[in-house]
Order: C-alpha cells, then structure tokens, then sequence
C-alpha cells in the first residue's frame, strides 16, 4: 500500500438510512455476526437485514493496492456475484466504480471516495500550469473543508504526508475563522457542506481584499460540467471529482504552492468584487439568517437569526433578549450608541433602521433617516458611527420593496 494515503471508500445497502464510510487501509472482511459474537466481521451487516438475505458470518473481504479495489469470496453458502456473475471462492476480483455487488441476495453499492492513484478528473484554470512530480511542502498551512470526518481526516493526513500542515473545518463558518486566523497557503474545499454551499466559500475567499489570490482547489462527488463550471465562475482554481487520487491533489497543491513562491508563473485568479449571495441547502431553515461581519474583525463573524428584529449596538441597560453586543469590536471608539439600529426581516426581506443614533447610520456611505426602515441587499456594507459591518444572507428572499416606512 502506498504512503500517501489508504483508501476511503463508501457502502451502501437498502435499509441504511445512511451509507457507511471506512477506510481500507489493508483488507476488510464483510459479513454479519453471530448470536454469540463469536465471529466479527470486520463490517457488521446485521443490523441491515444480512441474516434474512443470506449473507454468511465472513462473505468476502475487500483489499486494494495504489490503483485498484479487489473482492474475494470467502467460502460464501450463498455465493457472491459481481454484475450478475458468481464469484469463484478465494479468488480475487477488480472491483470497479459502478459495479454491482450481491451477498447472497443482498446488493451493495461500493465506491470510492479518495484512492492513493486513481481519480474521476480533474479540471483546472485555463492560466494555470501544474507539474508533473510534487514537491514537498514546507510546513505551510492548508484548509480543508469537508463535513465528513473520515474523508477529512484522509485529506488531513495526505497534506501531512506531503509537508504541509493541515487545519480542518466541517462548515463554512468554521472555514472563515480559519480563513482569517491561519491565513492558509490554500484550501481543499467540498460543496456539500451543512451550514452553506461550498461554493459560497470560495466567493467569499475571491471577495477578500488581501488574500483573494488564495488558491482553491474544490474536491466534490458532483461533477457534471454545469457543476465544474459553476466551480470555476465562482473562482476554483482546480476541481477534483470523487473519487479523488491523492498523487493528483498532492501534485496540485505541490504546483500552485511551488510556482506562486518561486515566480515560475505569475498568479491570475480574478478578485470577484461582486455580491453573490451566500445560499443556503436548506433555504426552508434559513431564509431568516444572516451573517455579519465586522470590519477589522472578519475572523469572528456573527450569525443573526432575525424572527422579527434585533438591535445593535453597545452594552445596553436594558434588558434586551435580541440585542448584538458590537464592544468587543471597539464599539464605544467608533462612535456606536447603546442602541445604535436594528436589523429587521419583515415580508421575507431584510431591512435596517437607524435608532436616533448619535453619530448616525449609513448604508454604502449614505446616511439613513432615523426611525425609517431601508431595503438591504446582499453585501451590503452598514457603518455605525465609524464601525463598518458587512451583511451577508444564507438565502434571497423575495424581490424587496426600495423602502419601507
């Protein structure tokens, strides 16, 4: 088995409401225990109806070497079938993206997710040039950002294997902080994330004023060419399809790291100056959520759930349940009043309005009416006093009215 990384690969049978992830690092034996546990497989499928659909205590075993996956039967009373074709016993067969694997009369879906050598495709930046041969890292700080934990900690250990020192996320949020804190030579980014599609990520990485130029290499198991494509609008630098090699990233990370230090080529991926909304997966579940962030202070954004209204501001007297305390970012220094304004969700729409501040509100740089509510748009940049905050949503709502008084 290669260093760079063992196998992770995905099952799935009827009756899971869940595929099963493991990593396959030597072989795994599949069956189904028994009353007295005297026999454990390596994977149990008991608890999926193995007893009913005739699949034997030890069925058959999986291995691999750096390119490919292999089943063997183990003696099997009812046999194991590949595409329709029994197994001889104890012989090894090549295992395939899609073929169809049967226990008995149980059929399993076995894919892979990353492999040591063997990927779906990989498609990059027209500007951008990658080597044939990785070189290895120096230490420098990679974000991966991925919500499965077994895959992420695969992607973990092949950027640690290579020299880099990886920091893992599971959600968007969590990747911003990092984003900020770590400021990452670059990031290893999935689509499928609970909180945000990853792809709002990237955005959000092009958008950033000093670091937009940050490479971002999208690994995701949909990869049609709407999808690859949509991934390179965003600002991808590399998409990788799953199942991913690990050669195939290591040597892109080793690419773009190596040639950006060294000069070899001049970097291009474009600032994104626009204002794509922020989307979320589930928009039922989000469509009155935002996220804030405070100018200085992007490392810490804050996540508003806006049932009505909330106000901003200092540390008030009051006792106020939907209050944002903003001292923490030097509030009471830029001019912001205990009750400064307040963010509204009203007819699907957000709103703001200034609250008699002393030192007054603005909208991109223009000042708000006291006591009136204004339309926002995604982006947009709300300044109380002098401390500026950036208003993303997780979901558009409906079309908004200008103003609302």
């Amino acid at each position: 088995m290669s260093e760079t990384a063992p196998w992770v690969i995905e099952i799935r049978a009827e009756g899971m409401q869940e595929s099963l992830k493991l990593r396959l690092e030597t072989s795994v034996v599949m069956g189904r225990s028994d009353i007295n546990g005297d026999i454990q497989p390596d994977l149990d499928l008991q608890p999926y109806g193995a007893e009913e659909h005739g699949v034997s205590r030890r069925h058959v075993s999986l291995h691999a070497d750096d390119s490919t996956m292999y089943v063997t039967d183990l003696q099997s009373h009812n046999g194991t079938y590949l595409n329709g074709a029994r197994l001889e016993p104890d012989k090894p067969y090549m295992l395939r993206y899609n073929d169809e694997l049967r226990l008995g009369r149980m059929k399993l879906d076995v894919r892979a997710i990353v492999s040591p050598n063997h990927g779906s495709g990989l498609h990059k930046q027209d500007n951008l040039h990658l080597d044939e041969q990785a070189q290895p890292g120096n230490g420098e700080a990679i974000l991966i950002v991925e919500d499965d934990v077994e895959v992420a900690n695969i992607l973990s250990l092949i950027m640690t294997r290579a020299g880099y020192t990886p920091h893992i996320s599971h959600d968007v949020i969590g990747a911003i902080r990092i984003f900020n804190q770590k400021r990452p030579a670059a990031v290893i980014l999935d689509l499928m994330l609970p909180d945000l599609n990853g792809l709002e990520f990237c955005r959000y990485v092009r958008r950033d004023v000093e670091r937009n130029s940050t490479p971002v290499l999208v690994v995701s198991a949909v990869k049609a060419k709407s999808h690859v494509a949509q991934a390179m609008e965003a600002g991808a630098d590399v998409f990788l399809g799953k199942p991913v090699s690990a050669k195939e990233l290591q040597n892109a990370i080793s690419s773009i790291i190596h040639r950006r230090k060294s000069g070899t080529d001049p970097y291009m991926t474009r600032h994104l100056p626009g204002t794509a909304p922020l989307q979320a997966i589930a928009p039922e579940t989000r469509h009155d959520a935002a996220v804030l962030f405070v100018a200085g202070h992007s490392e810490t954004p804050i996540t508003l759930t806006v049932k009505d209204q909330v106000s901003l501001g200092r540390t008030s007297t009051a006792t106020i349940r939907t209050h944002i305390d903003l001292t923490r970012y030097h509030a009471a220094e830029n001019g912001v009043s205990r009750i400064h304004a307040f963010i509204h969700h009203k007819d699907n729409a957000f709103h703001v309005e200034d609250a008699d501040s002393v030192n007054g509100t603005f909208l991109n740089g223009q000042p708000l009416q006291p006591r009136t509510l204004v339309a926002l748009n995604n982006a947009d940049e709300i300044r109380l006093g002098q401390l500026r905050l950036y208003i993303y949503f997780l979901v558009d709502g409906a079309p908004k009215p200008k103003d609302v008084t």
